[in-house]
């Protein structure tokens, strides 16, 4: 008895050590929009927020979209419908105008604003990971 009682004490305290039961970061944070909970560009030109997709198999879905904040014009949506049940997380880079989509399904991306005024979506592959700023490598993406 006193030796499952010892097992289940470490197990206990390794799965917290690892943020698992709530210790760590997590994209549910203030730092992540959410549906109804906007965020502001770090410029405070635009903000994101997100709508919700079509309900997959049961499952939430998440749309991001950007808007220009002056005028409520939408300046990008997301073609893509994240899966709320793998965990998704839309922020914003601290010092610029990018917004990084972070997901453990399919991957992370980056939404930046061209100098003719469109936002254009770009995914992180292996050969472009080098690239993920060290403040969004540490949110997971």
């Amino acid at each position: 008895m006193m030796r499952h009682l010892a097992t289940m004490l470490l197990i206990t305290a390794i799965v917290s050590s690892c943020g698992i039961l709530g210790g760590g970061s997590s994209r549910r944070d203030d730092r992540f929009a959410q549906p109804d909970h906007p965020k502001d560009s770090p410029s405070g030109q635009y903000s994101v927020s997100v709508d919700m997709g079509p309900n997959e198999n049961g499952v939430d879905t998440w749309v991001a979209v950007i808007r220009d904040k002056a005028t409520g014009t939408e300046v990008f949506r997301d073609s893509y419908a994240y899966s709320s049940r793998h965990g998704v997380g839309i922020t914003w880079l601290s010092t610029d105008d990018q917004l990084w989509l972070l997901s453990s399904d399919v991957g992370t991306a980056h939404v930046d604003r061209k100098p003719d005024g469109t936002w254009t979506k770009t995914s992180i592959y292996p050969e472009t990971a080098g690239d993920v700023p060290q403040e969004i490598s540490a949110l997971g993406g």
